[in-house]
């Protein structure tokens, strides 16, 4: 009777360890500075699988977006900050977000932060739907090829 009691809590203790290790990848994922640079690289470190190590950085990477998005939505609510965001709002740099807006949150997503570009996009006037999509698929595609160059890294020197 005591040989099946370990087994139960050895099965809940994994469970609950996996778990706060995704979340550590989470939030490393979420926290400005880390992002996804950091966040998968310790996935791999607390010794989560290539799928988890790519999948909790990535929702936590992009969690920032939506909050921008939709909490850019209720601050423009306050007229006050409305009209102060409209004020500092320069026609050439909203051209210039029209015109290459997609292709410079592909690109410099990972490099500049998510939440630098998220802020910058939406204060700019990009399409929120354009943010998003395109974040997210940054987002995904660095961290895909940072997971990629880890396993082949640690294949090269033998690690399992």
């Amino acid at each position: 009777m005591k040989d099946d009691a370990p087994e139960v809590t050895v099965g809940m203790l994994s469970f609950f360890d996996y778990a706060a290790r995704a979340a550590s990848a989470w939030f490393l994922g979420f926290f400005p500075f880390f992002e996804i640079y950091v966040a998968v690289p310790a996935a791999f470190a607390l010794g989560l699988d290539p799928l988890s190590a790519v999948v909790w950085p990535v929702l936590g990477n992009v969690t920032p977006v939506f909050l921008i998005v939709f909490g850019y939505e209720r601050l423009m609510r306050v007229e006050r900050v409305r009209r102060w965001l409209h004020d500092r709002r320069s026609a050439r740099f909203e051209r210039w977000i029209d015109r290459y807006g997609a292709p410079f949150v592909l690109l410099a997503t990972p490099w500049i932060g998510v939440w630098a570009v998220a802020a910058t996009a939406q204060a700019l006037g990009m399409q929120r739907g354009i943010l998003v999509g395109f974040a997210v698929i940054s987002i995904t595609v660095y961290a895909i090829a940072i997971a990629a160059g880890l396993a082949f890294g640690f294949d090269l020197v033998g690690r399992d």
